[in-house]
Order: C-alpha cells, then structure tokens, then sequence
C-alpha cells in the first residue's frame, strides 16, 4: 500500500518556515517578456512513500511551483507569467542538519536548466 502526503507551503506573508523560500531568475515568458527579477514559488509539494519487494523504502517527491513577473508581483497576488514542476528522491539523512521537504525542493529546482543561476530570495 503506497503512502501519500501533502505539502502546502505557507501562505502569502508567513515567514515561519524560513525567510527565503523563494528564487529569484530572469525569467523570458512565452510571449517573448523578460522579467529580469522573476519570482519562483513553490505552491504544491506530493511525497510517497514506496516499499519495493526487498522492503527498501524510498521517498518520490514531486512538486510545482509557480513564476510572478518580480516579488511585488507575488506580493500582490497577481497572476503567474509561468511555472515549473520537478521530482527526485527525498533525501533519508537523519542528521539534524536535514532540511525540510520544501527546502530540498527548492535545492533540487536550482539543479535545473533555468533556474541554476536562482538566488534565494
């Protein structure tokens, strides 16, 4: 039986979690605009849990996130000129230096073409 758990990132304004939970890219929309201070959001994060016939366990992790044209954009509540989406393997480390699911999300999206020069914002 495969185990399902549902993120949500905190809303709008909330600083809880961390301050950067965010990346900033420059960002060309499909209509040919480039938005020097794009603002990536991650706003949906899936993780199961899978056993294989071994017993081993592993921990697929897919998320989406959204693109607002800069971070008054975002602030506003306007609407999105993108989006992305990504998955890897949640890391197991029990170490406490262990970042959270949303953390490893964004640390894998800036492993990604496009979003590599991403600075945490």
């Amino acid at each position: 039986m495969m185990q399902q758990i549902i993120f949500q990132p905190l809303p709008i304004g909330w600083t809880k979690w961390d301050d950067k939970m965010a990346l900033k890219i420059e960002y060309e929309t499909n209509y040919g605009i480039t938005c020097d201070y794009a603002h990536c959001v991650i706003v949906d994060t899936r993780c199961n849990k899978e056993i294989n016939e071994e017993g081993n366990k592993t921990f697929p992790v897919q998320y989406n996130g959204k693109i607002y044209a800069n971070s008054e954009a975002y602030a506003d509540n306007a609407s999105p000129v993108g989006g992305f989406n990504g998955n890897f393997l949640m890391s197991e480390s029990a170490a406490k230096t262990q970042y959270n699911i949303i953390k490893q999300c964004y640390i894998d999206l800036k492993t990604k073409d496009g979003f590599t020069e991403g600075e945490d914002c």
